[in-house]
């Protein structure tokens, strides 16, 4: 409850918890910082966005202040001292715990602090509540780790790694490899590798993935809230990938993966699965399982998003606001009676622009020059199709993106289909490590270091080529150029086939994009 303000009370110490990647100490070099700032109960949510977002474009220390109070959780994001920030809110309705809690030591988020709060509150605190129990709970915590580490490396590498695109995020793949060292308690990180790809690759969707007994029932004194219930509730029941939060309420992590996102998922888990048991045979290296896939090789037709403004600044939001909207046109294309599936593949690719506004190559521009990424969708056509039109799939993505507000004449979307041949180059190489495919040297050597460490008491077969490569060919960047052609995937129902004539090519103008 609130204390009462008198001239000796002091006012209740505002708590910020870590937590996601940064807390669980999996993050990469570039990662963003999630935060929760746990208020004291006389602070509203809508007051703490406007003052503290008033706190920070006022401090030079800071840049790039983004407020999304309306999100599914609001956050405040920004970059303070060059380091990205997520910065979620909550409130407590007691007082007291604030105002004890020290400086310096760990806020223990406990079932009560869930009273009085709303669902987006909610939300937010429970972020932070999944670290701390993930950490609490791990049998051997620096097994975890070390696995996560590699499996969040390998899923970056093969552009399996965004909840934001409808694929698995941070938490997503922490939850997952939790299940797995719980299952085998006193397993080393190889095994623990092998058994998360052997599991998931052989896992039934739509059944749920769950760390802990789901409870329905809610703590003493904390109001009931929605938990995930597929036999009760029509909306989780059309949930593909359900791995759910272990605290209550029990929500489904990963409630934006989608149907075409599962299936690239199922795939590159058994691929992967394959692989680590080739290196348990000692006939490949773990440079198999980390370095680039040969996704764009493997198709013949790419639906090519390029996402272009005028300068860095205008191009931030609405890059955003693009992003968030992707996931419409993965499931829009993505069509049984079209006989279409769609590949996304889970990274950006950014074009550098001089200030003349040419195209120098890829890379990040000056930030007063032209900015642009792109994204790509492979296209698998059933084998009866022989010509397509995809305009059926891009109508609801194009009408939410062309009546955002906040769009103006510098900002430009162009969507068009791509054959293989037509792919810039630096697709079609094969990488370890790159800065443009967003892995640096230190975050890769860190990975292969941890494993080292851990697997060589466990299987000397196992690190060989792993200790051997890292001290000759990867101290430099490694590329396998690929000859300009496509391969020939197995027949089948959905084998590749020619467009034709019919090809889908889309520009936007924002002089005659409709207002709202």
């Amino acid at each position: 409850m609130p204390l009462p303000m008198t001239k000796k009370t002091k006012m209740p110490r505002v708590a910020l918890i870590s937590f996601g990647s940064y807390r669980l100490r999996v993050n990469r070099p570039e990662a963003d910082m999630d935060l929760l700032a746990l208020c004291p109960s006389h602070c509203s949510r809508t007051a703490f966005f406007a003052s503290l977002v008033k706190i920070l474009k006022g401090d030079n220390r800071v840049k790039e202040v983004h407020a999304i109070a309306t999100a599914y959780t609001p956050v405040i994001k920004f970059v303070f001292n060059g380091i990205a920030i997520d910065l979620l809110f909550a409130r407590l309705s007691n007082d007291t715990k604030l105002w004890e809690h020290k400086k310096g030591e760990t806020f223990l988020i406990e079932d009560p602090d869930l009273r009085d709060l709303d669902e987006a509150g909610v939300r937010s605190l429970n972020g932070a509540r999944v670290a701390q129990l993930l950490m609490s709970s791990a049998p051997n915590l620096e097994a975890f780790r070390t696995t996560l580490i590699a499996v969040k490396e390998w899923a970056n590498m093969h552009g399996l790694y965004s909840n934001v695109l409808g694929f698995l995020g941070g938490i997503n793949y922490a939850l997952l490899v939790a299940c797995i060292c719980k299952r085998n308690r006193k397993a080393k990180p190889a095994t623990l590798l092998k058994a998360f790809f052997q599991t998931y690759s052989r896992w039934t969707w739509p059944m749920p993935v769950t760390l802990s007994h789901i409870t329905y029932s809610p703590p003493e004194g904390v109001l009931p809230l929605p938990v995930w219930d597929s036999k009760s509730n029509p909306r989780d029941r059309m949930h593909v990938m359900p791995i759910l939060t272990p605290t209550y309420p029990s929500m489904n992590s990963a409630y934006n993966v989608g149907r075409p996102q599962l299936r690239r998922l199922n795939s590159a888990f058994y691929n992967a699965f394959r692989i680590v048991a080739e290196i348990e045979k000692g006939t490949k290296s773990w440079r198999d399982l980390f370095e680039g896939n040969e996704f764009f090789k493997r198709h013949s037709y790419f639906l090519q998003v390029r996402i272009t403004a005028s300068n860095a600044s205008s191009y931030r939001e609405w890059f955003r606001f693009v992003e968030s909207r992707l996931r419409l046109l993965i499931a829009g294309l993505d069509s049984h009676h079209h006989g279409v599936q769609a590949e996304p593949f889970c990274r950006f690719y950014d074009r550098t622009y001089n200030s003349n506004g040419v195209c120098t190559g890829f890379g990040k521009s000056e930030p007063h020059c032209k900015t642009e990424s792109l994204f790509y969708i492979a296209l698998r056509f059933g084998s009866n199709i022989h010509k397509a039109d995809l305009s059926y799939g891009v109508s609801e993505f194009l009408h939410k993106v062309n009546n955002w507000i906040g769009r103006g004449v510098d900002k430009d979307l162009g969507i068009e289909i791509l054959r293989h041949s037509q792919l810039p180059k630096v697709l079609l190489k094969k990488f370890i490590m790159k800065h443009d495919i967003h892995m640096s040297q230190e975050t890769f050597f860190y990975t292969k270091r941890r494993y080292e460490e851990n697997l060589n008491e466990e299987s000397p077969v196992l690190v060989k080529d792993a200790i051997d490569e890292a001290k000759e060919e990867l101290t430099k960047e490694i590329e396998v150029q690929t000859k300009d052609q496509s391969t020939h995937l197995p027949s089948g129902s959905w084998a590749m086939k020619v467009l034709g004539t019919n090809v889908l090519k889309v520009s936007i103008s924002p002089a005659k994009r409709p207002r709202t």
